[in-house]
């Protein structure tokens, strides 16, 4: 059933219950088992032996790395806001501790919508953009909410330079090494987290202005 064609280096359509497990990484038995359990689609030949396409095999692979990221985001997430939360309560950080607690709720939450939309940045290429206007719109809100409440804009700009380091620190955290991944992972970091400062700025100067008129 498995059929070359070509370069004897060109991988065939359909490949053999070995052929798929080396392609895959994995042992045969347990290729055989995600068979077995429908997590990846099988071909059985009249002879009843097992066959694997290749677009197959790729799109498993695909949908594995992105399940992996996903979760390795949600943990950089987590890392992200347990530090955030460590610092305030050993540096004693007043200026991100005032207002009443629904108001600590909110600034909590935005926080944490920062960091994850961030993280969903570097992580999902294709919605960047998108991601980016979310970004843009998140930081606009809390530079309104600053002027709004009355905060300078010197301590608005601590705290988000503050929510900045903390983030980059669990990348770099995270990375045994620096690598070429690294590195456009910071950039894309620094793009990301540039325009949402710039979107504070904009919130908070039109606001002011608007309470100044």
């Amino acid at each position: 059933m498995t059929q070359r064609t070509g370069s004897s280096n060109e991988i065939p359509q359909w490949l053999t219950l070995s052929e798929a497990s080396d392609f895959l990484g994995v042992h045969y038995t347990t290729l055989r088992s995600w068979a077995d359990n429908g997590d990846i689609p099988v071909f059985r030949t009249p002879g009843g032996h097992r066959r694997f396409s290749v677009g197959d095999l790729r799109r498993f692979l695909a949908d594995r790395n992105a399940s992996t990221a996903l979760a390795n985001s949600g943990e950089l997430l987590d890392v992200a806001v347990g530090r955030v939360r460590e610092q305030i309560q050993q540096q004693g950080m007043t200026w991100l501790h005032g207002g009443d607690e629904d108001v600590r709720d909110l600034r909590r939450e935005r926080g944490r919508q920062l960091f994850g939309l961030a993280v969903s940045y570097v992580m999902k290429a294709q919605q960047r953009d998108r991601i980016l206007e979310d970004g843009r719109m998140l930081g606009w809100e809390y530079g309104h909410e600053a002027a709004l409440g009355g905060i300078t804009l010197s301590t608005t700009g601590r705290a988000v330079q503050f929510f900045r380091n903390q983030l980059s620190e669990v990348v770099r955290d995270s990375s045994e090494g620096l690598d070429e991944e690294d590195l456009q992972i910071r950039q894309l970091l620094n793009h990301f987290l540039d325009e949402v400062l710039y979107a504070v700025l904009d919130g908070y100067e039109k606001t002011l202005n608007e309470l100044q008129a």
